[in-house]
C-alpha cells in the first residue's frame, strides 16, 4: 500500500498555529518576567543588556574603560568599541525603560529584515502568497532564537538585519550594503563571514571592496566618541583573551561547544556556574576549521543556487562562532524562510526533514529535558538540537540533490 504523501502547506500551518499559541506564552514571559520587573528595578535579574548598559555607563562615567576583564573571560562587554555607541545614548535612559525601547526596535528591524529578504526571494523567482507570508513571520517570530535574544537583550536581530541587507543589496546599491555590512562588524565581529560570497558571486566584489572603505571611516568616526585606546584595548587583550574560549553550558550552541562538551559528563554543562569558559582544544579548532572550509566548498560547488548559499553562509556564522549562543542563531532564520517556502513543492521526505527541522529550533536552547537516563553522548546531541537542525537545513538540498531555486530564464533574442 503506497503511502500518501504529506502536503508541506499543511505542515507549514501546523508550525504556524503553534507558533502563534507559543507566542503568547512568549510574551507573557518577555513582559512579565523580564521587561516589567526591570522596569521596577534595574538589579532584580542579570541579562546580556546590562553588558551593554553597565559598559555604557562604565565608560560615560569620567572617560572611564570601556572594557572590563572579569574572572570569566566570555562576560561581559567583549563587543568591538563602535558598538558601544548607541548604548552611550540608551543609558541616558533608566535600564528598563532602555531595554523596553531596544526590545521593541529589535522585533522591528527583525520584521523589517525578514520582509525585506522574502521581497529578495521573490525578486529571484520563488513563488509566496501572502497567507504563507503571514504563516512564516508567525514560526520566524515564535522560533527558540527569536524568544532567547529578547529575553537576553541581545542584538542579534541588527547584526542579521546588516547580513541580510548586504546580500540583497550589493548588487545593485553597493555603497549601502558596503556601509550595513561594515556597520554589522563593528556591532559583532561574526558578520565578516560574509566576505567568503566572493568566491561564487562577482557581484559583490566591488560591495566587499568599499565595505574595507566603510569599516575604516566608521572606526576612525567612532573614535571621535570611543578613544583610540579602547581600539587598541580590543585587538590586543579581548579577542586574544577570548579567541580559544567556549561555554560548556547548553545554551552555547556552537559546534566547538558541542564537541567540547563529550570530554565532560552532562552535569558539567547542565548548570550555569558563572564560569563557563573553558580553552577549546586544538583538535577542535582545527574540526571548526574544517567544517566551514567544507561548508564554503558545497555552496562554491552549488554556486548556481545564490540565494541558498546566502542563507547558508549567514547560517553559518552561528554554527562555528566559538561562542553560538542559542539567541545567536537568530541568524539561522533566512535559512528557516527559505526551506518553508520550499515546503509548498517538497517531496514527502523534504517536507518532513523540514518540518523536523524546524521544530526542533521552536524550544528554547538551554532548558532542561526529561532525558537524564539516556547516555551522556544523547544527551548532548538533543541538548545541541539548534546545531544539528541547522547543519541538517543547511545540507538538506544538496542531499537531495535539489535548490528549489527557480531555473534561470535565458532569452532568445
Amino acid at each position: 500500500m503506497n503511502q500518501r504523501p504529506v502536503p508541506g502547506t499543511a505542515l507549514l500551518w501546523i508550525l504556524a498555529c503553534a507558533s502563534a499559541v507559543s507566542l503568547i506564552f512568549e510574551a507573557r514571559t518577555l513582559i512579565g518576567s523580564v521587561l516589567r520587573p526591570l522596569l521596577a528595578n534595574p538589579h532584580v535579574l542579570q541579562t546580556d543588556f546590562h553588558y551593554y548598559y553597565e559598559a555604557a555607563e562604565r565608560f560615560s562615567s569620567n572617560s572611564g574603560r570601556l572594557y572590563s576583564m572579569a574572572d570569566d573571560v566570555i562576560a561581559g562587554f567583549a563587543y568591538p568599541p563602535p558598538a558601544i555607541v548607541p548604548f552611550i545614548w540608551l543609558s541616558k535612559a533608566p535600564l528598563g525603560t532602555a531595554l523596553l525601547a531596544f526590545t521593541i526596535t529589535s522585533y522591528l528591524v527583525l520584521f523589517g529584515s525578514l520582509n525585506q529578504w522574502i521581497g529578495y526571494l521573490k525578486r529571484n523567482g520563488f513563488a509566496v502568497d501572502r497567507r504563507s507570508v503571514i504563516a512564516i513571520m508567525l514560526i520566524a517570530f515564535a522560533s527558540g532564537p527569536t524568544y532567547m535574544n529578547a529575553i537576553f537583550g541581545q542584538v542579534n536581530a541588527f547584526v542579521l538585519a546588516a547580513s541580510v541587507a548586504f546580500v540583497c543589496m550589493a548588487p545593485t546599491a553597493i555603497l549601502e550594503a558596503a556601509t550595513l555590512l561594515a556597520l554589522g562588524i563593528w556591532l559583532k565581529i561574526y558578520p565578516v563571514v560574509l566576505a567568503a560570497i566572493a568566491i561564487w558571486d562577482r557581484r559583490t566584489w566591488r560591495a566587499l571592496a568599499w565595505s574595507v572603505v566603510a569599516l575604516l571611516m566608521i572606526g576612525v568616526l567612532a573614535m571621535a566618541v570611543v578613544p583610540y585606546r579602547e581600539f587598541e584595548a580590543f585587538f590586543t587583550e579581548v579577542l586574544p583573551a577570548r579567541a580559544d574560549k567556549t561555554a560548556l553550558h547548553i545554551v552555547n550552541q556552537s559546534l566547538v561547544g558541542f564537541l567540547e562538551r563529550f570530554r565532560f559528563a552532562p552535569e558539567s554543562y547542565l548548570i550555569w556556574t558563572g564560569h563557563e569558559a573553558v580553552r577549546v582544544s586544538l583538535a577542535v579548532r582545527l574540526i571548526n576549521a574544517g567544517f566551514a572550509a567544507i561548508a564554503v566548498a558545497a555552496m562554491w560547488k552549488r554556486r548556481h543556487a545564490g540565494a541558498l548559499n546566502a542563507a547558508c553562509l549567514i547560517a553559518l556564522i552561528a554554527v562555528i562562532a566559538p561562542l553560538g549562543w542559542g539567541h545567536t542563531y537568530v541568524m539561522v532564520l533566512p535559512l528557516v524562510v527559505y526551506q518553508l517556502i520550499a515546503l509548498k513543492n517538497a517531496s514527502q521526505g523534504h517536507a518532513i526533514a523540514i518540518f523536523v527541522c524546524v521544530l526542533a529550533l521552536m524550544i528554547p536552547a538551554g532548558r532542561h529535558l526529561p532525558i537524564d537516563r539516556a547516555p551522556d553522548w544523547l544527551e548532548n546531541v538533543v541538548y545541541s538540537r539548534y546545531l544539528i537542525a541547522t547543519i541538517a537545513l543547511m545540507t538538506i538540498s544538496t542531499v537531495l540533490g535539489r535548490t528549489t531555486e527557480p531555473a534561470p530564464v535565458i532569452s532568445s533574442a
